[in-house]
């Protein structure tokens, strides 16, 4: 079987959860199907961060972007003979004779009012929907990453049950090691931290709700705070968040570390006494994951896709009850048994998503799709 992927979410300087989805799905593909070859389509600038024998790089300069989804990859794709193209979002050719399997990771734009209200989104958002839903019906199949998004996609792109997948994903080995307490040791230095903190990595976006995750540790007792500073990575931190925390005495020990290479990400998990993920509204919450491989305790919140993926294996709490946030955080640094007992069974609760039983579901998918069985 040769199998088309589109790596265009591989750009330097941007590493994103479906970018490292997307490495863990191809590096055990390619291990396990020696006999498939893997075309890599992606654009001039786009890194490779995948190479093994049997997998081909392909780029085509993207001058502009519709033209590239809609002719310039389906062309590429006959003259390579592929039997199946995967694309890891929503963007797919509406036309072509290679049959497609795309993931749809999660529909925030859709669901959440506000991203909807202002004057852009009101334009562009309904043609959107309206590509969303053609995309469904042309995808031969589409993933989702659980129930809680294989339902919003039924309700809100009209989807047909029969051709929806869930397919939870996995996270790399390197969250499972125990690490090197050297090693580690060295990567908190470099961000200016030592052990024992309150972590939370991700976007800041409205639906990420990390405001209320601030103002929760803002009003704990002063003693926890000094010795469990809270620390947010990933993308930048946005203006009306970053004057809250300047702002405000009770928010001194906030840590902005910004983005962090993917290989510092283990240890920086590994360091905190306590991960929280307050967001209203995910499709899977993969770093949650990612924490709980780690073997770190985790407070989140109780949107679906987040109590389908933790279950029993986290604290959780309304994203919308600021008190009861700031009761649990208060509640899991002062009882470090309980932070034990949660640390265990989320490390269980990680060991079943792993990347060899994800690729293997997709690889079913694309054996099934390229045999023209669905």
């Amino acid at each position: 079987m040769i199998v088309g992927v589109d790596i265009r979410e591989w750009q330097p300087g941007r590493r994103t959860g479906i970018g490292r989805v997307l490495e863990e799905f191809l590096r055990t593909a390619a291990a396990l199907r020696p006999r498939d070859r893997f075309v890599l389509i992606g654009n001039a600038t786009c890194e490779i961060r995948v190479k093994a024998g049997n997998c081909a790089i392909v780029r085509i300069p993207e001058r502009w972007t519709p033209w590239w989804d809609q002719v310039t990859l389906a062309r590429a794709l006959a003259a390579y003979g592929a039997d199946v193209l995967y694309s890891p979002y929503i963007k797919i050719p509406l036309r072509g004779t290679v049959p497609v399997v795309n993931t749809i990771h999660d529909l925030t734009f859709f669901r959440r009012a506000d991203y909807n209200v202002r004057r852009s989104d009101l334009l562009k958002n309904p043609p959107f929907r309206l590509f969303c839903r053609l995309a469904i019906k042309r995808a031969s199949v589409t993933l989702v990453d659980s129930q809680a998004s294989a339902q919003d996609v039924q309700r809100d792109l009209h989807a047909d049950p029969a051709k929806l997948r869930v397919v939870p994903l996995a996270t790399g080995r390197r969250f499972y090691e125990q690490g090197n307490p050297v090693d580690d040791r060295k990567v908190w230095e470099r961000y200016g931290l030592s052990t024992g903190y309150v972590f939370y990595i991700g976007g800041f976006w409205p639906h990420k709700n990390v405001t209320t995750l601030v103002r929760a540790y803002a009003a704990l007792p002063e003693s926890l705070r000094r010795q469990y500073p809270l620390v947010l990575a990933g993308t930048p931190v946005p203006a009306d968040l970053h004057r809250l925390i300047r702002s405000r005495e009770d928010c001194r020990p906030v840590a902005m570390i910004g983005m962090v290479p993917d290989e510092d990400l283990p240890a920086l998990y590994r360091g905190a006494a306590l991960f929280a993920f307050p967001s209203h509204y995910e499709g899977f919450g993969l770093p949650v994951l990612e924490a709980m491989a780690c073997g770190v305790p985790v407070l989140c919140s109780t949107a679906p896709a987040l109590a389908e993926l933790t279950q029993d294996a986290a604290e959780r709490v309304d994203p919308e009850n600021l008190t009861a946030w700031g009761q649990a955080l208060q509640t899991l640094l002062e009882d470090a048994p309980r932070r034990q007992r949660l640390a265990e069974s989320g490390r269980a609760r990680a060991a079943l998503f792993t990347a060899e039983r994800m690729t293997e579901a997709m690889l079913n998918v694309f054996d099934k799709v390229g045999a023209g069985k669905t």
